[in-house]
């Protein structure tokens, strides 16, 4: 073949001339001989050479080529080269990189120097001449010809055509060199964290230059000019492929199993292509930079994970811009498929057997990271580690006061409530431990532990690499650590804790006395009951006093439990601390104490849910007796005695036995019955929502203090330049100044909704109870002064009666009946119960009202307006009232009045308890 045939085979690209050609990995070439080959551009070094591989998936054949007879502009090689960029030299890199990278090629061999460089030409799939396209183009110019007589005359006469064509259109290199220059830095300047800083989480411009192992590269960041160029070495974020380390200078060579696989996955996908780079954090230990490279529709990480070429780590999973879910479901599907690094995966199996997962009842804080939990399909009670936390540790002097804390903060939350358990391991025995179930455990969609550690209350556990014992919300907690620390929550603030001295009333009598005085005057004292000894004996904890205090209900007396296991119970006993527990154990509570014992020891009444009389429900289950002496100076005498009396009429537990061999004190004669303890108060009715639901002002001293309070506002309002409601954003639940629609005056406000879009806030007036809709610009902060005044509305609804809402039949008629008899008058009321705040009354008109059917109450019965509502906790200890209420509703049906018109309604309601019963 001549010389002129060689130049137009391999250079001119007249491939119509035939010629062999081998569809297979390359091999070596003879210039007598031309074939054409196929390969695959893996990279491109400059403007006039590329590196091409096989065609073969994986293949490691490789070749370097250079374009025949022309010369791109040399670039620096990198940070200790003396050289720097030619002009437009990497201009030139680039545009021969975007045309040829990853794609499939033909080339052939025109000749081979003396070292052994090989020099041809390339071609695209639709036959073009890739020299020809780099000349055209401006980006490569005609190499000068070293040897007159050379073969190639003819050829390079042919190039000079098109070059000379580029040269006088100014195009690439034949342009303007002022411009031709770049700026870029091979290493970081200055510091590695303030680089960061300038540029983390935001999307970057990118060329992937180096592929080292699947999750390790270097980049070219193309930032935004006058910014320079920037070199990075860059770890993907949240994933670890497979070591791949050869040919490195005093470093044995190691190739982790499909290291090499990953290495070309990663190669194939990313090497030299434009990508966008999220800079998300450093590494822990050389401070390399760890972020996010993405193409178009494809995360790199989540790629390699999913094909099983990399697995997820712990300590950069946290830094991921999308978050860990993504890159913990590929895992979990690659295991389960055994792809890649999981061929020889098994899946353990799942920890606590049936009960992996359960809905449960939490009865007990044991610590700040250990709950007793009772399964509610089984009834069976587990003690739980909450996966993958832990308090600090005992050397740590935060211990005491942290450890205090994290357990209050899960008593407040969670005791009482059903939660969602899943068992995440189970801890094996170790240092006189017991094996421990570790679970994460869920109030709704809140993970308890999350919580926790976000509120700097615990650690979080790093386990080992392969450990999969660890929690299922693994990277949350690492997250919300993060976010602790980045707060400075609590362990992580660097100050001093706050320290708990917890004083003992019930040390001795005589300190028990000294604060006798003082809880008495207190009334009903906000408490938690820390322990149960037995059903009716407490340990206290008083967090305003800081101080905590044996309990004793007054009134009972409970079987005696035990003291050890050789002593035995007596009957019951277990039942009443049984039921004790679950009722109280941890509990918010009330007491009110009446005295102390000869011990030290407090007796008085416990309320559960501001309402419930344990001693009564303890008395009603039949688990505890009448103890005569101190049931007769109770306030609530007829209660208990009450209780006991119903528990003996159902032969509930203990009166199960022999009546007979119950000691009990004797039931109270019927005539000797004490009528409820009335206290009366003067009220104004300032808002009425329906017949029976209403507010009141209470006219005492506060009445008059709130006429001042009010006096004073709106002269403060009339005067004030305060332009801070500018930016005024009201919370839910804030006290607010607000003006009143319909008079234009400002009152205190409580927010109860905030709708930004519409600027807008849902009102409530707390001295007067009734609330509207109002303009956010008809807000504003309200001074400190102004809101030391206890709110002077109080909710209320009418004692024993059921009242329909003002949308239901009658309700209307009840409302405007009600409003007639109590709207704009001064009245008298007794306060017969308090539920939840919500004041339960007996309204009187002192101009006409002398006895209890002469009541507001009873006008609204006799009127058909209203029913006596004989479900309420009330009505047993106020049988004379209820039974004259109900002889007037026996009335009103008799009259055909009000809802009784067209017959007797509570018929249906006697049909529904029948249906319900059986």
């Amino acid at each position: 073949m001549s010389s002129r045939e060689n130049f137009d085979l391999c250079v001119l690209g007249r491939i119509k001339v035939e010629y062999q050609q081998d569809n297979s990995n390359f091999f070596p070439i003879e210039k007598k001989k031309m074939v054409y080959h196929k390969a695959i551009v893996k990279s491109v070094l400059s403007g006039d050479t590329v590196i091409l591989r096989g065609k073969a998936n994986q293949s490691t054949l490789e070749k370097q080529l250079s374009l025949a007879y022309v010369e791109a502009p040399r670039l620096k090689l990198g940070p200790n080269s003396k050289t720097d960029d030619e002009p437009f030299a990497f201009d030139s890199r680039e545009f021969l990189r975007r045309l040829l990278v990853g794609k499939e090629v033909s080339f052939c061999i025109a000749y081979t120097t003396p070292n052994s460089r090989e020099y041809g030409s390339i071609f695209l799939n639709n036959g073009e001449n890739v020299t020809f396209q780099a000349l055209r183009e401006g980006w490569v110019k005609v190499r000068e010809r070293k040897n007159k007589g050379d073969s190639s005359v003819d050829e390079l006469e042919v190039l000079s055509v098109i070059e000379k064509a580029a040269q006088d259109a100014q195009k690439g290199i034949w342009g303007d060199k002022e411009k031709a220059s770049r700026v870029v830095n091979y290493n970081l300047q200055g510091d590695t964290a303030d680089f960061l800083k300038k540029y983390k989480k935001t999307p970057i411009n990118g060329i992937v230059e180096q592929v080292r192992d699947a999750s390790t590269l270097r980049v070219l960041l193309l930032l935004e000019p006058p910014e320079p160029q920037q070199h990075i070495s860059l770890m993907l974020s949240g994933v670890k492929a497979p070591t791949v380390r050869k040919g490195i200078p005093d470093a044995e060579d190691l190739v982790e199993p499909f290291g090499e696989k990953a290495k070309f996955f990663v190669e194939s996908k990313l090497l030299q292509r434009d990508v966008k780079v999220i800079l998300e954090g450093q590494s822990g230990n050389n401070q390399a930079l760890v972020g996010t490279v993405l193409l178009p529709g494809s995360n790199i990480a989540e790629d390699l994970v999913s094909n099983g070429l990399a697995k997820v780590v712990d300590w950069s999973i946290m830094l991921v811009t999308d978050g860990p879910v993504k890159l913990r479901t590929a895992e979990a599907v690659a295991k389960e498929q055994r792809l890649g690094i999981w061929e020889d995966h098994v899946a353990r199996s799942k920890a606590g057997g049936e009960d992996h997962e359960f809905d449960g009842i939490v009865t007990k804080i044991i610590s700040g990271d250990t709950l007793q939990i009772k399964v509610i399909r089984s009834g069976v009670e587990k003690k739980l580690q909450l996966s993958s936390i832990r308090q600090p540790k005992p050397k740590d002097p935060k211990v005491p006061e942290y450890n205090y804390e994290a357990k209050e903060f899960l008593r407040k939350r969670l005791i009482g409530k059903t939660v969602h358990v899943i068992i995440d391991y189970a801890k094996p025995p170790q240092d006189n431990f017991e094996e421990r179930e570790c679970a994460t455990v869920k109030l709704g969609e809140t993970n308890i532990a999350e919580k926790l550690v976000e509120n700097g209350l615990a650690h979080v556990v790093r386990h080992k690499k392969d450990d999969e014992d660890r929690s299922s919300s693994y990277d949350q907690l690492l997250i919300a650590e993060q976010k602790a620390i980045n707060n400075a929550k609590r362990i992580h603030n660097g100050k001093e804790p706050p320290v708990y001295k917890i004083s003992d009333a019930s040390e001795t009598a005589a300190k028990a006395r000294q604060f006798l005085h003082s809880f008495q005057r207190s009334g009903r004292i906000a408490a938690m009951v820390d322990h149960v000894a037995n059903g009716s004996r407490f340990k206290i904890y008083i967090p305003k006093d800081n101080c905590k205090l044996t309990f004793l209900l007054s009134g009972i007396r409970c079987p005696r439990l035990g003291r050890s296991s050789s002593e035995k119970s007596e009957p019951f006993a277990l039942e009443a601390v049984e039921f004790a527990n679950h009722k109280t154990l941890q509990r918010d509570v009330e007491i009110e104490i009446e005295n102390v014992d000869k011990t030290g020891g407090f007796i008085g009444t416990l309320w559960l849910n501001k309402s419930e009389n344990f001693a009564v429900s303890l008395l009603e289950e039949g688990l505890s007796t009448i103890h005569e002496y101190s049931a007769d100076q109770s306030p609530y005498t007829n209660q208990l005695y009450g209780a006991e009396k119903s528990a003996k009429a159902s032969r509930k537990n203990i009166w199960s036995q022999d009546p007979d061999s119950v000691q009990v004190g004797e039931d109270l004669p019927a005539s000797e019955e004490k009528e409820p303890q009335k206290e009366y108060v003067d009220v104004i009715v300032s808002e009425i929502l329906s017949g029976g639901h209403f507010y009141v002002q209470i006219m005492e001293g506060s009445v008059h203090a709130l006429e001042r309070l009010m006096s004073e506002f709106s002269l403060y309002h009339k005067n004030s330049a305060d332009n801070s409601h500018e930016q005024f954003q009201p919370r839910v639940n804030e006290i607010v100044s607000a003006k009143f629609t319909e008079d234009d005056q400002w009152y205190r406000a409580r927010i109860k909704g905030f709708s930004p879009e519409a600027k807008t806030v849902d009102v409530t007036y707390i001295d007067y109870g009734n609330g509207e809709t109002i303009p956010l610009s008809r807000t504003r902060p309200i001074p400190p002064n102004f809101s030391q005044l206890p709110p002077q509305s109080h909710e209320a609804v009418l004692s024993f009666l059921k009242v329909p809402a003002k949308e239901e039949d009658y309700g209307e008629e009840a409302y405007e009946r009600f409003r007639d008899l109590a709207h704009n008058k001064q009245l008298v009321a007794n306060i017969d119960f308090v539920d939840n705040k919500v004041r339960h009354l007996t309204l009187y008109d002192p101009r006409i009202s002398q006895s209890p059917e002469m009541s507001l109450n009873a006008e609204l019965v006799r009127d058909g307006l209203a029913l006596v509502d004989k479900k309420l906790r009330y009505v047993r200890v106020n049988s004379s009232i209820v039974k004259k209420l109900s002889e007037a509703q026996e009335q009103a049906k008799k009259d055909r009045l009000g809802m009784f018109e067209y017959g007797d309604v509570t018929v249906d309601e006697d049909e529904d308890k029948v249906k319900r019963k059986y």
